[in-house]
């Protein structure tokens, strides 16, 4: 009892966590040398947004030691580029910008930057700080579809909102657009929540995107954080309630309280390597890693209990591969020894964007953004029919050829997971696509399709993990449904910006524009469009996925690494499935909920300790 009491306590409440002492960065230090061969606790590869919350967690028993190492650097006080979320874009190309490059794709798709965020907050420091939250029964599927026990709404919503300190609406911004329903929010968390509010006046266009798809009996204003996200509403942001509004960034808001504290040590500038292994005839155990800057320069450091993967969803499964965990023939073709054959660095799985954007008369400038998320028969209007028919008859086919392609590894696996795409889309009427509505002097969408059939892979091709000679490839549009609802919802952009309400602003359309691609453009003419004019939506999830062993997954739900003892991965790798939501939300409630396991293994495991050594004592 009083584990499990220590467990919710010190998981869902971030006593401590949520102050803003004066800025304390003792706890960082970038010489190698300080920690070479040391012995922390727990060590964490990777200082974004989920290894910062572990050890923020796990670093508030003094009793423990805690080691987080990063490539980057402490960036949440570079200034505006960082600081303010207005500025989003900006800093990408930047050394706070990773930038993987992907292979080239296909012929007539090119290849593609993808941005993610390189330094003490990870991509919190880089992202659009939109604060939503997928639907329902997509967490549920977790549990019920692929054997996560506890990762159920009703349960995982709670340590969402643990992360979450909500600011509510004044009466002006929910006259904009707002809603807010308390009991979808928490209170005392660590990261500052609330509307972004420029304090110009609100563009008029929110209104009218609202009263254009309410005559299509399209819900709006709603709170997109309670569990339902489908129609038109503004939302909120991860920022704080000052003046500036300055960006609530993992580094700001998880390291900088917890900094001052003399059991957690911080190294930046280095690179994790590998985590360094012990394989007796019994068990695969993890004891440390080995980190650096190149293979000239390499040092080791050691871990008591756990080391905790937390380099983002196209670096971790790349640790483990090299490491000697993963595919055979993928770790054979870069020239390491197989320790354990686990199917590492597949299930890949991104959104795609494109923009819609349209000039507008002075009538309807100001500020705001909204949301659209649209069902699938709301995507795809007349073409629904062409789309349900690919839906209902090419499962196994796309299993099939995606397996051949290297994005899975078991076609009936991969069919479960197709199945539960599909029933969510053709029977839960969950949102499908995201259209992001930006009014700054512009009817500018964002858009993405949220539930991608596609799945690529990850994968390292040398032994040397400094070299970061590596095979990125999401393998974008990859399946013809994807493609198909990636032009669709663009259409579906340009056919909002001037219907309903929305003409009273609109002036003319400047991307595509006509010139681009004409008026009356059908569903072949933007495919083709689309291909050319596309970006990653830097959502991966899923290359170490968080299921049954048997269904392809990589990790137990704890995440745990399935036969390695004293290994997890707790980032964005280990999410099974896509959501309608912005990631930024299920990955903090993820870190908590796995933190509070580690400290309920850590407890049982001290316990078993003393009564050993009292026994001891007895003799």
């Amino acid at each position: 009892m009083s584990i499990i009491r220590f467990a919710f306590l010190g998981a869902v409440v971030f006593n401590g966590i949520a102050a803003s002492p004066p800025p304390d960065l003792s706890c960082i230090i970038d010489d190698p040398y300080k920690i070479k061969n040391a012995t922390f606790d727990y060590i964490v590869a990777g200082g974004g947004l989920t290894g910062l919350t572990a050890a923020a967690i796990l670093s508030k028993n003094p009793n423990i030691s805690v080691l987080v190492i990063e490539a980057g650097f402490y960036e949440s006080d570079q200034g505006p580029l960082v600081e303010d979320v207005n500025e989003y874009g900006k800093i990408f190309g930047s050394t706070v910008d990773w930038a993987f490059e992907t292979l080239n794709q296909t012929a007539d798709i090119p290849q593609q930057t993808i941005r993610s965020g390189r330094g003490l907050g990870g991509s919190t420091l880089i992202n659009g700080a939109t604060w939503t939250r997928p639907h329902k029964i997509q967490v549920d599927s977790w549990e019920k579809v692929f054997g996560n026990t506890g990762w159920n709404w009703n349960n995982f919503s709670t340590y969402m909102k643990s992360a979450e300190d909500v600011r509510k609406p004044n009466d002006a911004e929910i006259r904009a657009g707002h809603n807010f329903i308390s009991e979808c929010h928490g209170k005392h968390g660590p990261v500052h929540v609330g509307p972004r509010n420029t304090r110009a006046h609100y563009s008029p266009l929110m209104k009218a995107l609202m009263d254009t798809v309410a005559l299509s009996g399209i819900p709006t204003k709603r709170d997109f954080s309670c569990g339902n996200p489908h129609g038109v509403s503004m939302f909120p942001n991860s920022l704080h309630a000052n003046w500036n509004q300055t960006r609530s960034d993992a580094g700001r808001e998880m390291l900088l309280p917890s900094c001052s504290r003399s059991n957690l040590k911080v190294l930046v500038g280095q690179v994790v390597g590998k985590v360094l292994l012990n394989s007796q005839p019994e068990a695969i155990q993890a004891h440390g890693v080995q980190f650096g800057t190149n293979r000239h320069s390499n040092f080791e450091v050691y871990a008591r209990h756990e080391v905790l993967l937390a380099a983002g969803a196209l670096s971790s499964p790349l640790i483990l591969e090299y490491s000697g965990i993963g595919i055979k023939k993928v770790l054979e073709n870069a020239n390491v020894s197989q320790v354990l054959e686990l199917p590492v660095g597949i299930n890949v799985q991104d959104q795609t964007t494109t923009t819609v954007r349209s000039e507008i008369n002075d009538l309807g400038y100001g500020q705001g953004q909204a949301i659209y998320f649209a069902t699938f028969n709301e995507t795809f209007g007349k073409y629904s029919s062409l789309a349900h028919n690919l839906l209902n008859k090419n499962l196994k086919r796309w299993a099939r050829e995606t397996v051949d392609n290297g994005g899975f590894n078991n076609i009936t696996a991969l069919i479960i997971q197709y199945e539960n795409y599909r029933d969510w889309l053709t029977k839960d009427n969950i949102a499908y696509s995201e259209l992001f509505m930006d009014t700054e002097g512009a009817i500018n969408f964002d858009l993405w399709t949220l539930i991608p059939f596609t799945r690529g892979f990850v994968h390292i091709l040398h032994r040397d993990p400094y070299l970061r000679h590596v095979m990125t490839n999401p393998r974008y549009f990859g399946n013809e449904l994807d493609i198909l609802g990636q032009a669709a919802a663009s259409k579906l952009a340009r056919d909002l910006s001037d219907a309903g309400s929305m003409a009273r602003f609109y002036e003319k359309e400047v991307i595509p524009g006509a010139t681009k691609l004409k008026p009356d453009a059908n569903l072949d003419e933007w495919i083709s469009y689309v291909k050319q004019n596309f970006r990653p939506n830097y959502h991966n999830v899923g290359s170490c996925s968080m299921m049954a062993r048997e269904l392809g997954g990589v990790v137990n739900p704890q995440g745990k690494v399935y036969d390695v003892h004293g290994l997890r991965v707790i980032d964005a790798s280990v999410v099974p499935t896509q959501v309608s939501a912005h990631i930024m939300t299920v990955l903090y409630g993820m870190a908590v909920k796995i933190s509070a396991d580690i400290m309920v293994d850590y407890h049982v495991k001290m316990e078993k300790s003393m009564l050993e050594t009292a026994k001891l004592e007895l003799k």
